[in-house]
């Protein structure tokens, strides 16, 4: 198979093919070809699918359509991977805190590769790639440093003209589609903290509605995160040798089963402020329903519910 890096690489420059039609600049910082996709940019619909499959190094069918949520009509991510952990924890899993001085980003993207980020989980699942380019995306509202782009050639052990770094803000087009996109990825990192074994994972595919635009950055990050948690739906194949365990790890993924249920994120950041994500219960961050198919045994298991109440309170919903 071709390195993810590679994959995410053609779909980047097959972007800057039409960066006029996607809305989307690259400029060159510290010797690193960075490409705005939305933060002094505007972005677009496509060019957040684009982002969305960087992140997940080219390995994920992605495309939009429309979901009704009561009423609500929302556009709505459909996703699937043959190969989801290293679509999803290997590549997407925004697993880099990228900090330098008064920078701070959370890194996605194939680069975590070569990087080893976290160094735990690679170590885990054992895949690596012999690359000399890198892709790194980073959800931030500001364009990296010089000082950034060093830490990250250091980092990879990719030289900066090797380098090419995509950014879009949380409150973007393409930065609030990209959350969105990350639906499998929510299902599959609960799963494994709830200590599923990653090599029994077969397939993923999902579907998440996405977030109506606010200006405020923090609201975005609160809204986007209850798309996920109230409106997301996951529905994994995979190979297990015990059902009873099997429903057991279905019961307790979704959302509904943290005492926090309920809560609307935006909200909460509004009322309280970015502190309060810190203070929410973890087991929160998680799809809204999962599904899972054991092709070991044939049976079908589900959990879960989509919280139309709590998704039309999170984007400030008023039917006229």
């Amino acid at each position: 198979m071709k390195p993810m890096n590679k994959m995410a690489l053609d779909l980047l420059m097959d972007a800057l093919d039409q960066s006029d039609k996607l809305r989307i600049k690259d400029v060159k910082i510290g010797g690193a070809t960075v490409v705005d996709m939305g933060v002094k940019e505007r972005g677009s619909i496509e060019a957040g699918i684009i982002l969305a499959k960087i992140c997940m190094g080219g390995l994920a069918e992605i495309n939009i359509t429309d979901s009704d949520y009561g009423g609500l009509i929302l556009p709505t991510i459909n996703q699937y991977t043959d190969y989801p952990v290293e679509a999803c924890m290997a590549s997407q899993l925004a697993g880099w805190k990228v900090s330098v001085g008064d920078y701070f980003a959370m890194g996605s993207g194939p680069a975590r590769v070569l990087a080893r980020k976290p160094k735990k989980l690679f170590k885990e699942i054992g895949y690596t790639e012999e690359v000399d380019e890198a892709v790194l995306v980073l959800e931030v509202s500001k364009l990296p440093t010089e000082e950034v782009v060093a830490k990250v050639s250091e980092t990879t052990n990719v030289s900066p003209h090797n380098l090419y770094i995509a950014v879009a803000a949380t409150n973007s087009i393409a930065g609030s589609i990209q959350i969105s996109a990350r639906i499998v990825e929510t299902a599959i990192h609960k799963l494994h903290t709830l200590g599923f074994e990653l090599n029994d994972l077969l397939v993923g595919w999902g579907r998440c509605p996405i977030s109506p635009q606010t200006p405020d950055e923090l609201i975005m990050l609160g809204r986007t995160n209850d798309m996920l948690l109230y409106g997301g739906e996951v529905t994994l194949l995979v190979d297990y040798k015990d059902d009873e365990k099997l429903k057991e790890y279905v019961s307790k993924t979704p959302s509904t089963a943290s005492k926090d249920y309920g809560v609307s994120l935006a909200e909460k950041i509004k009322e309280i402020g970015m502190e309060f994500l810190y203070k929410v219960d973890p087991t929160l961050f998680a799809p809204a329903v999962i599904t899972i198919n054991n092709v070991r045994t044939g049976y079908t298991y589900s959990s879960g519910q989509v919280n139309i109440e709590v998704l039309k309170k999170s984007v400030q919903y008023i039917e006229l």
